[in-house]
């Protein structure tokens, strides 16, 4: 019995044996584990929200009180002065001819067009050969002219021979009277084809063709032939048209509120875009419209321009700048003072240090530096003419 007991006393554990490693890393899982909890878990059970940052300015109503002791907001102001009335706008125009200057040639009787002798752009003299078109009526015409003047010489004959025999008793005046009249008829009709061909003014070339020619010298600003193509007196547009250049059309479109102050004779710099160094042409107003364009609601004017070297090219777009109009000082303020709420252009006043005030203003003429101020300030005032964006957009994230 005892050497049973001393057989199981001897015999091994039967449960694996844990290491020193296996317990250390359960404990560092622990601790990261316990960790990530403490900081994910814990804020969100105690709602803890890190405290706002000051304000630097309070909202009062209109007027924006500034904090001494918070961050101070980065701006500058300046006094609102007088002084001289600023420039228009220049003007977008367009260059055109002058209808005094400008003569279309048309083909006068339909054909189709055989050569062409200039392109676009080409000076010509009155009287150059410019499009040769080649048409059948112009061989009907002919042919009219000769019958008549065929007509004619028989009619002349008869007409003597008949004359000859009333002296001789040989016919009766009666007979003279009738061939004389058919005579005349003859004469009158041979002088309407002779004009009728005469008023085509072409230059003839053989009995089918002709050629189209310039009704005056000048450059030739517009073509609508092409070898093939139909011609005719019933097209809209002219086969070519000759202009002379020497003086030109700027044609523009001023917006309404301007135009009260644009008059006849008022003098106008005509400027290239992108031509470097090119000194301004003038020009003077010829006329401005008294209708209205009712879909830009702008005024159409027309300016006559001395075209020194050809410079300005029809169709050619330039801008027209108008002379500083004459008129009494006015209250000006830096561009960047001006910022827009909405629909309302507003400046930032300040009424006593640390102390401004959001008022709407009327503004008038702008470019880059200076803009006019119509109404809603003094003189002298002081508005923020740097950071009033800033001021504007924290005023109405505070509002």
């Amino acid at each position: 019995m005892s050497g049973v007991q001393e057989d199981v006393a001897l015999s091994p554990d039967p449960r694996p044996k844990r290491s020193a490693s296996t317990f250390a890393l359960g404990a560092g899982v622990g601790a990261v584990l316990t960790g990530l909890l403490a900081v994910l878990v814990l804020p969100k059970l105690l709602h803890v929200t890190p405290p706002p940052p000051p304000t630097a300015f309070g909202v009062e109503g209109d007027a924006i009180r500034l904090k001494p002791k918070a961050v101070p907001m980065n701006f500058e102001t300046a006094r609102a002065e007088l002084g001289p009335p600023l420039a228009r706008n220049p003007v977008t125009a367009r260059v055109a001819t002058v209808e005094s200057r400008t003569a279309p040639s048309f083909a006068p009787l339909d054909g189709r067009v055989v050569q062409l002798n200039v392109h676009v752009g080409d000076r010509v003299k009155q009287g150059d050969k410019l499009v040769l078109v080649r048409s059948g009526d112009l061989a009907t015409m002919q042919r009219d002219l000769r019958a008549a003047q065929l007509s004619i010489r028989t009619k002349q004959a008869l007409a003597d021979r008949l004359k000859i025999l009333v002296d001789s008793r040989a016919a009766s005046q009666n007979d003279l009277m009738v061939a004389q009249s058919e005579l005349g008829e003859a004469n009158l009709t041979a002088s309407a084809a002779g004009s009728k061909l005469q008023s085509l003014s072409v230059a003839q070339e053989g009995d089918t063709s002709y050629w189209v020619l310039a009704t005056r010298s000048g450059t030739v600003v517009q073509l609508d032939a092409a070898p093939g193509k139909q011609v005719g007196p019933d097209k809209d547009k002219p086969i070519a048209t000759v202009a002379d250049l020497d003086e030109v059309l700027v044609v523009g479109d001023v917006p309404q509120k301007e135009a009260g102050s644009v008059v006849v004779g008022m003098e106008v710099l005509i400027t290239e875009p992108g031509v470097a160094g090119q000194e301004p042409m003038k020009g003077r107003v010829e006329v401005v419209s008294d209708v209205l364009d009712s879909e830009r609601q702008t005024v159409p004017i027309r300016i006559k321009v001395v075209n020194v070297g050809h410079h300005l090219r029809p169709n050619e777009f330039v801008e027209a700048a108008f002379a500083p109009p004459v008129a009494d000082p006015i209250l000006k303020v830096a561009t960047e003072a001006v910022v827009s709420d909405g629909a309302v252009s507003v400046v930032f006043v300040e009424l006593t240090p640390g102390v401004l005030r959001r008022r709407p203003v009327k503004v008038g003429r702008q470019n880059r530096q200076q803009t006019e101020i119509l109404g809603g300030l003094a003189e002298g005032e002081r508005v923020v003419v740097r950071g009033a964006l800033l001021l504007l957009n924290a005023v109405d994230v505070k509002g």
